[in-house]
């Protein structure tokens, strides 16, 4: 089986995702890392760590390093953000029938049987299988039947309101966009949440067909209400069929992003990121520091104190923490 794992300037943690993957991991498998911009110091140290991992670049890779590269240097702000939908599609085609999905900054938490995951989906004609919802009972939404010893299947239930006003159905969202009431309507991203029962950006198995399905049409921009609407496309058409895993097997970070940046908060997470590689480029970092949790604040904020940049002060981190968790925590995840 393949596991793809995208990845974008913070190999401090694409170094924790992989040794998880070789801690917890059950079967043969291959990794292909599809790379959107870590600069190359970064990609090569990671090739020597692990010479067995194919990562690929993508055709946008250069430019987003460049751009990366300037914006460290405070010569001009980032302003790379199209997303590789055309790459990602390419390895894709060529990978295992059924896939791993994960980013770099998520990593396995327990034990994760491949062939027997794969049995399952197979016999029963899954083309999702959730592996993290963050705690959050929404975008799990569904009478919960168990597959074989690792696994639920979910029997949707999606809203009336998400239906008509996510999916379109009767066109009643293409409607209240034409006449511009729907940007006043409330409450649309908790329409959305039911709808990731059908859908997960990462930690996911996925089949190929359905994941093709998802991306189709090559969108330079992340859409999540297009997404939601394919996934709904495939739940109506091709009867689609989900399951989760019994225990949540992945974590993310809540205390680090990519790009993310808040008005009245002077905090630059694109040099935050910079001086994070370069203390683990130099073995100052440990990428398995308070592994399987996130790592601790005290530590990363120790790396970022002793670069004495303006740009990464640490209280002002810690307002940006409070600002990034408290938008998860309004959607009903967990955090901690």
């Amino acid at each position: 089986m393949d596991i793809v794992i995208k990845s974008f300037n913070r190999p401090y943690y694409l170094e924790r995702c992989l040794r998880s993957i070789y801690r917890f991991v059950e079967g043969e498998f291959t990794i292909r890392v599809l790379d959107d911009g870590t600069p190359p110091e970064y990609l090569l140290h990671l090739r020597t760590l692990f010479p067995e991992v194919r990562i690929h670049t993508s055709p946008l890779y250069e430019a987003k390093v460049a751009a990366l590269a300037s914006h460290v240097a405070g010569e001009r702000t980032f302003d790379q953000r199209i997303i590789p939908t055309s790459f990602w599609l390419q390895h894709v085609t060529s990978c295992s029938p059924v896939f791993l999905l994960l980013e770099d900054d998520i990593w396995l938490t327990g034990p994760l049987p491949l062939a027997e995951i794969e049995q399952d989906m197979n016999t029963h004609g899954l083309d999702l299988v959730k592996i993290s919802w963050l705690g959050n009972p929404s975008v799990i939404m569904g009478e919960k039947k168990p597959v074989g010893s690792q696994l639920e299947e979910i029997e949707p239930a999606i809203p009336l309101a998400s239906e008509l006003l996510v999916l379109d159905r009767f066109k009643v969202r293409s409607l209240l966009q034409s006449l511009g009431v729907l940007r006043f309507m409330r409450g649309d991203f908790q329409r959305q949440l039911p709808l990731y029962t059908l859908y997960g950006v990462a930690s996911a198995f996925f089949t190929k067909a359905y994941w093709m399905h998802l991306w189709a049409g090559e969108q330079a921009f992340v859409d999540e209400v297009q997404q939601l609407q394919k996934a709904g496309q495939w739940y109506k058409q091709q009867r689609g069929r989900y399951a989760k895993s019994r225990v949540e097997l992945t974590k993310t970070s809540f205390i680090t992003s990519v790009s993310n940046m808040y008005k009245g908060v002077e905090f630059d997470i694109f040099a935050f990121n910079h001086h994070l590689n370069q203390a683990w480029l130099h073995g100052r970092l440990d990428a398995m520091e308070n592994f399987p949790k996130d790592f601790s604040e005290s530590y990363l904020g120790d790396i970022l104190t002793a670069t004495r940049d303006p740009r990464v002060r640490v209280v002002e981190w810690q307002k940006w923490i409070h600002l990034f968790k408290a938008k998860y925590l309004s959607f009903g995840c967990e955090v901690e």
